[in-house]
């Protein structure tokens, strides 16, 4: 069936197909498109300059078809919880998905496409979705707006982590400050005064040096390697 309908591109022709014990007839015509051709191992064939291979023949199949569905503002909320929820998921994976990024821009193993990117690559995301003259411009300006929205949400959930220098790590601080004030308090002990959190300098240095190796790391994983979300 599949050299029958390779062979009949551009043409109409009569099918027949089994619809719940009954035969039913209809006429298809077949598209003329790329399809990729085949080696003898069941992969896709290339050529001597290892370009992948296509040839123009028939096609005949079915496809999804999409649409702008305007949803109430009472969506918004569950809809940035769980944006938060998935972004929390991946920073807390964080450690494990960067050495992801770092195995696949030093390897062949391909990116993942749900995996961290810097700046780098969200400019280019956003490059790409601008530049889909294709897809209505109503749809390209709400991708572009859920991207940035995204972003944000990611930054300030990697922004609560409770390391300095982060704001996390100064919210951490003030809570074992007000914290040891209150045990002070319930003992009968005098106020402890504020917590010096100079002292927290050398874990500052290390985390910073850390988040600056993991920026470089990103850029030039999403320069030599990009995250293809658009095939």
């Amino acid at each position: 069936m599949t050299e029958w309908i390779r062979a009949s591109a551009g043409k109409e022709v009569a099918i027949t197909v089994q619809r719940d014990g009954n035969p039913v007839s209809a006429t298809v015509t077949p598209v003329l498109s790329a399809r990729p051709v085949m080696g003898t191992d069941g992969r896709q064939a290339t050529d001597a300059a290892g370009n992948l291979q296509y040839q123009d023949v028939g096609f005949l199949g079915i496809g999804a078809q999409t649409a702008l569905v305007p949803q109430p503002a009472s969506t918004v909320l569950p809809m940035a919880g769980e944006n938060i929820r998935q972004v929390a998921g991946v920073v807390f994976n964080l450690p494990a998905r960067v050495v992801g990024v770092a195995k696949a821009a030093f390897s062949e193993e391909p990116r993942d496409p749900n995996g961290p990117i810097s700046v780098v690559g969200v400019g280019r995301v956003a490059g790409e979705v601008a530049a889909m003259e294709a897809v209505p411009l109503q749809s390209r300006v709400a991708t572009l707006v859920g991207l940035l929205a995204g972003l944000n949400f990611a930054l300030a959930v990697f922004n609560l982590i409770p390391l300095l220098p982060l704001d996390g790590g100064h919210v951490a601080g003030a809570l074992y400050e007000g914290a040891r004030r209150q045990v002070a308090r319930l003992r009968g002990r005098p106020d402890p005064g504020a917590f010096d959190i100079a002292k927290l300098l050398p874990v500052t240095y290390v985390v910073a040096a850390l988040l600056m190796g993991m920026s470089a790391l990103l850029i030039y994983a999403d320069i030599v390697k990009p995250v293809n979300l658009f095939g």
